[in-house]
């Protein structure tokens, strides 16, 4: 193990009750001294990177360390970042372990990882973690709950000259022996074609259904990973930059 770091903040987006939040502040009171919990109040699934523009955002400390946020992931960020560690940054942001996936198309929507984005940009280890097929049950979560530790510091003993920025998703596994559970390096997997969509009887209003998805193509990808039963550990960019387009422009000059 590495060095017990000093101050590690964890934030979610499934609201400061969900049993993924308790198994990680478990995980993070083994790695850190400190572990500050800011978590949304309420449920803030596919919220995003959306933050509350001119409203008063409620937050109350309910226990030593522990801060409830009535606001998306991003706002728990932006009031942790810049009023509980104003002075000193943490050494660390975990955000989770969400209930369900978060892989390839679905990492634009999920506020589990618009949490971890929000502390990469400030330059601060930042890792975002899923359970596929977490619920209300907690040996749903015995993947995570196992093997969270383990990859968590493995991902910190990378040197990097740019700060960490990790997408992991653990795959929904039954199993004796958890340690026999391989883990990949992979990319997004790129699959969305359509969404589902349902129209009330007066036509006045509709609901999202699932994500229809085209699942070809899936080489060395997040999705791939799962349904090997692996655990996927994608490195994100925080550089939404075209770099491709830039490189044929200067090629063809």
């Amino acid at each position: 193990m590495t060095k017990k770091l000093n101050n590690i903040l964890i934030t979610n987006d499934d609201g400061y009750e969900s049993i993924g939040l308790k198994i990680l502040i478990n995980i993070a009171n083994q790695l850190g001294d400190k572990v500050i919990t800011v978590s949304p109040k309420k449920n803030q699934s596919a919220k995003s990177k959306s933050i509350t523009i001119r409203e008063n955002i409620n937050f109350k400390e309910t226990s030593q360390n522990f801060w409830i946020v009535d606001g998306t992931p991003t706002d728990c960020m932006i009031f942790a970042l810049n009023y509980l560690f104003k002075k000193n940054k943490p050494d660390l942001i975990l955000s989770g372990i969400n209930a369900g996936s978060n892989i390839g198309d679905e990492v634009s929507y999920s506020g589990t990882v618009a949490a971890a984005w929000e502390g990469a940009v400030r330059r601060i280890d930042s890792i975002a973690l899923s359970q596929y097929g977490g619920d209300d049950k907690i040996n749903s979560y015995e993947c995570s709950q196992t093997r969270g530790f383990d990859i968590i510091n493995y991902l910190l003993k990378i040197k990097s000259k740019t700060p960490k920025f990790f997408n992991i998703n653990f795959p929904n596994i039954i199993s004796s022996n958890f340690e026999n559970v391989k883990s990949s390096f992979t990319t997004l997997a790129s699959q969305k074609i359509a969404d589902e969509i349902f129209f009330d009887n007066d036509f006045s209003s509709f609901t999202i259904g699932r994500m229809i998805n085209d699942h070809r193509f899936l080489i060395n990808t997040d999705l791939e990973c799962l349904r090997q039963n692996k655990i996927s550990i994608t490195p994100l960019s925080l550089n939404l930059s075209n770099n491709e387009f830039f490189n044929k422009m200067n090629h063809d000059t």
